[in-house]
């Protein structure tokens, strides 16, 4: 019997899992630096995602990020960001991230922005990695203008790099 139990914790180990994100216990922040060295900190609260386990290491990490979520504390500022000007949240609903390879520090995952989609490495830091659970901190640097989010007025005050950090927790 005891043979038959390691087999079967030995194919459930093999085959991994799947672990959905928990969007209360996990966030997805931004900032966004302007000339006047005045920076716009930022959220998205709703979106969804899944990381993939083998054991202790993380083999997948794909999710969508709703854009109309997208909040700065600042209700004007927000509805300008959700325009054509920026996101073009009307035509553009979400934004897409799967990961294309993993290493124990780093994602390199393609993300789709106003269906415009660039490879982005993100440094990542493994809080907590197991089959039963995920906690992981993932750092970018991203280009708006490589997704066409520069194209109004203000873009000559806002500069290119947006920090991007997530702190994603699934089970």
């Amino acid at each position: 019997m005891k043979t038959i139990i390691a087999i079967v914790l030995m194919a459930v180990m093999a085959l991994g899992a799947d672990l959905k994100v928990d969007k209360e216990a996990s966030s997805m922040d931004f900032k966004a630096k302007e000339m006047l060295f005045i920076s716009v900190d930022g959220n998205f609260s709703d979106f969804s995602g899944v990381i993939s386990v083998e054991g202790d290491m993380i083999t997948a990490i794909n999710g969508v990020v709703t854009v109309l979520s997208l909040d700065t504390d600042n209700a004007r500022r927000d509805d300008h960001l959700l325009s054509s000007d920026f996101f073009d949240e009307v035509a553009y609903k979400s934004i897409i991230f799967k990961s294309t390879k993993i290493t124990d520090d780093s994602v390199v995952a393609d993300i789709t922005i106003k269906n415009i989609t660039k490879s982005i490495t993100f440094r990542m830091k493994k809080i907590d990695v197991s089959e039963n659970g995920v906690k992981i901190k993932l750092t970018a640097v991203v280009d708006r203008t490589e997704f066409d989010i520069d194209n109004n007025f203000m873009s000559s005050i806002i500069f290119d790099n947006i920090d991007v950090t997530s702190t994603l927790v699934a089970k």
